[in-house]
């Protein structure tokens, strides 16, 4: 479903370079459940940006269903994104002068996924919400809202940067479950986090270090 090869991605000129990627390859299967960890400034966010073409890697190639997607022309990547993956941002990214379900609704491309706003904030605890703007939400409100934008779509592949970052336990386990439920109904699940605890939800644990691949294990492995 999605192969990396080799990619490389570095910031900065001169002396000031900044390797944030270094010959990273690795294949991800339809239906696994990945957490990519290591710590601050291993290159796990600029790993998933690349994977979402948000990031143009220097070298190497992001293949997802046999096409090198960064190169593809933006109509592709926006029609990637929109139909077949699912992002979760760390900040949330959500419009502030747009409601709980107006936010959900950005996402939307049609009637069917309109339906499936309702079901999505009851099973999020957000029913009695929908009508409220970002201001009004705690930080794990905000996080559950950015879930089912993420997930209205009924995308292939669900990719998560530091999801539960800014939360507190209680509702870092809401979220994981909710994710967890995304999973077991089919979707593919990338997760970057430096939090070590995480990787107990995933079936295989990819570790960066320095922008390099240092552990790729399966569970139980």
């Amino acid at each position: 479903m999605l192969e990396l090869k080799n990619i490389s991605k570095r910031y900065g000129t001169g002396q000031e370079v900044f390797t944030a990627l270094a010959d990273v390859s690795f294949t991800i299967g339809k239906g696994e459940y990945v957490v990519v960890s290591g710590p601050s400034g291993a290159g796990k966010s600029t790993l998933l940006y690349t994977i979402a073409g948000m990031v143009t890697p220097d070298s190497g190639m992001v293949f997802y269903k046999g096409e090198n997607i960064h190169e593809q022309g933006k109509g592709y990547l926006n029609k990637l994104r929109k139909m077949e993956l699912g992002f979760m941002f760390q900040q949330f990214h959500l419009m502030p002068y747009l409601n709980v379900a107006e936010n959900i609704m950005l996402a939307c491309s049609d009637r069917d996924q309109h339906k499936r706003i309702e079901y999505y904030l009851e099973k999020c605890s957000l029913k009695d919400l929908e009508k409220k703007y970002p201001s009004e939400l705690s930080v794990g409100e905000k996080q559950r809202t950015a879930f089912i934008r993420a997930i209205i779509h009924d995308p292939l592949l669900l990719l998560a940067d530091e999801p539960t970052g800014n939360l507190d336990p209680v509702n870092s386990k809401m979220l994981m479950s909710l994710v967890k439920d995304y999973h077991l109904n089919g979707g593919t699940v990338i997760i970057v986090s430096h939090d070590p605890l995480l990787a107990d939800y995933a079936g295989r644990n990819v570790t960066l270090q320095s922008g390099t691949l240092i552990s790729d294990k399966l569970k139980g492995n």
